[in-house]
């Protein structure tokens, strides 16, 4: 009684909406890690790919091999690093590594040995986010070396903001700055990497010059806002919507205390339902107290602490109300709407973390 549908045709809108804002030669690196940020990665790719998406890139080598099962035929990314074990992999299922540092350069082209054809690497440059790649002032020393491996190829260069989302752009802007220079000196080494990428989702929407000839969209592609400083262009659609039905309904009296911890009392004579969704659903502890849900187009609020499988809604302003009525807790009923975003507020934490911690065990329907 608790499923989450997928609206593939907003995908496709969504893909559209973000072509338009980049130059014709720039081409798309749809980010599908965690699942296609919960959305479910075979099948969001799969659509993308049917509208031409050759280029995915997803978090290690285990979601690379599931990729590569579903999408035989597309070139995929991992943005995270590997270990010598994994290496086989990689080749075995034509995966592209990132590299970071000359050990990871070391440990491919050794694996590499055997074989006749240059295989295709990226290399990753650290202007100030601090996790994987070669730190900035290193990185023609790295470039020089990597570029002397027989085996390897630089297809790709590339970076990663760190302040996107933050209303001053100063700092994206400097990242970028410094990626540039060492783009421009790339030619006396004698490197040219086929793809430079630098722009994520809202890199593409704030930065248009960090466009350069490859985006990495992710989650503007599932239509969620990943900041409060700034709008989503216009015509972006949702593609999540997390339902529910009422499993129970009981008439309570004022003063009755619900749910662990007697959290919330009531203020009157009212109606409780229960809901069977919770936090092992990916339902937040969070928005205990703080949620809303959609019932019969009325928003009504999540009273108590949230449990592990059921949550209760005083649904008292609802007259109309029954057992077994569809409820929304992520979507749209008539004219109101609780979004993810909304959900991340509530809860203190941001989009990504709402749509990404949905369980697989909660089943997925995908509309067209």
């Amino acid at each position: 009684m608790l499923w989450i549908e997928i609206r593939l045709d907003h995908l496709r809108n969504n893909l559209k909406v973000i072509r338009r804002l980049l130059h014709p030669r720039t081409d798309i690196l749809a980010v599908v890690k965690a699942d296609a940020y919960g959305h479910g990665m075979k099948e969001v790719a799969g659509a993308l790919a049917k509208n031409g998406v050759r280029f995915f890139g997803v978090a290690n080598i285990d979601e690379a091999v599931t990729l590569r099962k579903a999408c035989r035929a597309a070139r995929i990314l991992v943005l995270g690093s590997f270990h010598a074990g994994q290496i086989p992999d990689f080749i075995r299922y034509r995966i592209t590594p990132t590299l970071s540092s000359a050990e990871d350069a070391d440990l491919f082209a050794r694996a590499l040995a055997s074989g006749k054809k240059k295989y295709p690497v990226h290399v990753k440059i650290d202007t100030g986010m601090g996790r994987l790649g070669v730190w900035h002032t290193r990185a023609e020393n790295l470039l020089e070396e990597i570029s002397k491996k027989k085996r390897l190829n630089i297809e790709g260069l590339y970076t990663h903001f760190s302040r996107a989302d933050h209303r001053e752009k100063k700092h994206t802007r400097k990242q970028l700055r410094i990626f540039e220079k060492i783009i421009g000196r790339l030619g006396r080494l004698g490197i040219r990497p086929r793809y430079f990428h630098a722009a994520n989702s809202l890199g593409i929407t704030r930065f248009k010059h960090s466009h350069l000839n490859l985006v990495r969209p992710g989650i503007i592609l599932y239509g969620l806002n990943p900041s409060a400083s700034g709008k989503l262009p216009p015509g972006i659609k949702p593609v999540l919507t997390l339902k529910t039905r009422i499993s129970f309904l009981k008439d309570v009296e004022k003063g009755r205390t619900l749910s662990y911890g007697a959290t919330h009392e009531t203020a009157r004579r009212t109606r409780i339902a229960t809901l069977p969704v919770g936090y092992s659903h990916g339902y937040r502890w969070g928005l205990s107290n703080k949620s809303r849900v959609l019932l019969r187009g009325r928003a009504c609020p999540v009273v108590g602490r949230v449990t592990m499988d059921q949550i209760l809604v005083d649904v008292g302003g609802v007259p109309a109300a029954r057992r077994w009525d569809e409820v929304t807790l992520i979507g749209q009923e008539g004219n109101r709407k609780i979004l993810a975003e909304d959900l991340a507020r509530w809860a203190g934490t941001i989009p990504y973390e709402i749509v990404c911690a949905l369980h697989n065990r909660v089943p997925r329907f995908y509309k067209d």
